[in-house]
């Protein structure tokens, strides 16, 4: 007798759309399915087949949480087609069937290739832990937090006008929800959350946006709920996060304003004061950096805090006071996108993050975009491959200690305590217009 799992797939493994996620064809323990590799099929990925039974309704709010699923068999994906993908059954509680729904039920695994021992000199070669769904579109930014206030983390991943959540880890390529952000030649430039209003605990999503129809920089505000994206403020600048010295990330504000003589506002942190969200006092004042978009602070050592910026040359450099130290000839923070404002060349470089442990900072994590076409492309935001560093300080300056190689080039970066287990999670933009969410350990 089968028993009734009810299962929360809100946070892990959301339902497969409608003309997705079916069995085609079963032959003993081999099993057809419908889903190919744009769904996020791959050699030795797990998956389950499943019945759906009554609808489940919110007691007291009355909203739709889904249906009880009983499972009937657990698998893995053997061979990937064009348009379907064949696995083995492990294990069955009932008879299999066509048109019984299927789901993945853990990430594509990375790639199986030997570790490559550093040679003396030379950063540590590393593989991803996880490559998470392919999603069928390039991501603009990434932003991980608590949105439905579950106590566990999920991913917001934007394309060029569009927000979609997912869960954490990405196991499916189906959002959770998603909204549309409407405007004329309106472009998503940036994601980041937090929970600046106090109000439930959940975090907030801030989208910025560049208006092209006006000309002007702006962030709509969104807030999960009832599993719907609402949007709840327009705010009139730039929303963007760095860390303190502490490593906590603190959400800072730029205003861009239409005006030659003094086109970029000061630095703000975002506050929420009589029911609005307002540019905070007092302002932020990063040595050497004007751009919202460059910078983030460490505690490197004793004294002030570090400001480590990107400068006009694409180089890494580390601000002390007066004194600084700039990275070798690599060029860190490049990025596709870019708005030519008035006679400068905007770039919404992908973030750094900033990692500490007990005895204090540890690295740095980066990323590096590398032009096709060796360089030439370089000047028109064209990239094809990355690189994710980790970096530490050996006293005189950064060292790369570990290198990774991705894909495509990255759009997002975010370092995540998942349970108490640290996580770098990486938006890789493929050059064949789909993307996915990697994750590394630190």
């Amino acid at each position: 007798m089968l028993t009734p799992l009810f299962l929360l797939f809100s946070a892990l493994a959301a339902a497969q759309p409608a003309d997705k996620g079916y069995v085609v064809r079963v032959d003993s323990n081999a099993v057809w399915l419908d889903l190919t590799a744009a769904d996020g099929a791959a050699p030795g990925r797990a998956f389950e087949i499943y019945t759906e039974g009554a609808e489940l309704k919110h007691p007291v709010t009355g909203a739709n949480l889904g249906r009880v699923q009983s499972e009937v068999a657990v698998g893995e994906i053997k061979d990937v087609a064009d348009k379907f993908s064949t696995g083995a059954l492990s294990s069955r509680q009932g008879e299999i069937k066509a048109g019984q729904r299927a789901r993945f039920t853990a990430l594509a695994p990375a790639a199986a290739a030997p570790k490559a021992a550093a040679r003396p000199g030379e950063p540590e070669p590393r593989a991803p832990k996880t490559m998470g769904a392919t999603v069928p579109y390039e991501v603009n930014a990434m932003a991980v937090g608590d949105f439905d206030k579950i106590g566990r983390p999920q991913i917001a991943l934007a394309s060029e006008n569009t927000v979609r959540l997912y869960a954490y880890p990405m196991t499916d390529a189906k959002p959770l929800a998603e909204i549309l952000i409407p405007g004329t030649g309106l472009r998503i430039v940036g994601l980041e959350s937090g929970d600046i209003d106090d109000a439930d605990g959940r975090d907030e999503l801030f989208v910025s946006v560049y208006d092209e129809s006006f000309k002007r920089f702006e962030t709509r505000v969104l807030s999960l709920q009832n599993g719907k994206w609402l949007k709840t403020a327009d705010l009139p600048f730039l929303t963007r996060a760095y860390q303190d010295a502490s490593g906590k990330k603190v959400l800072a504000t730029q205003q861009v304003l239409d005006d030659k003589s003094f086109p970029f506002g000061a630095l703000y942190p975002l506050a929420y004061q009589d029911g609005k969200y307002v540019q905070g006092r007092p302002a932020l004042k990063p040595r050497r950096v004007d751009w919202i978009y460059d910078f983030t602070t460490a505690q490197i050592g004793a004294g002030e805090p570090a400001v480590l910026y990107y400068t006009t040359t694409h180089r890494l450099r580390v601000q002390f006071g007066k004194e600084w130290w700039p990275t070798p000839d690599d060029d860190y923070g490049q990025t596709p996108l870019r708005v030519r404002w008035q006679d400068r060349l905007l770039e919404f470089n992908p973030p750094m993050a900033v990692d500490y442990g007990p005895s204090g900072f540890e690295a740095l994590y980066a990323v590096r975009n590398m032009a096709a076409l060796g360089g030439l492309a370089s000047p028109f935001g064209v990239f094809n491959r990355a690189e994710l560093v980790g970096k530490r300080w050996n006293g005189l300056g950064l060292e790369t200690a570990w290198k990774a190689e991705l894909s495509g080039c990255a759009q997002g970066l975010a370092l995540v305590n998942n349970g108490g287990q640290k996580e770098l999670v990486v938006a890789v933009r493929g050059s064949a217009g789909q993307s996915s969410v990697w994750t590394f350990a630190p």
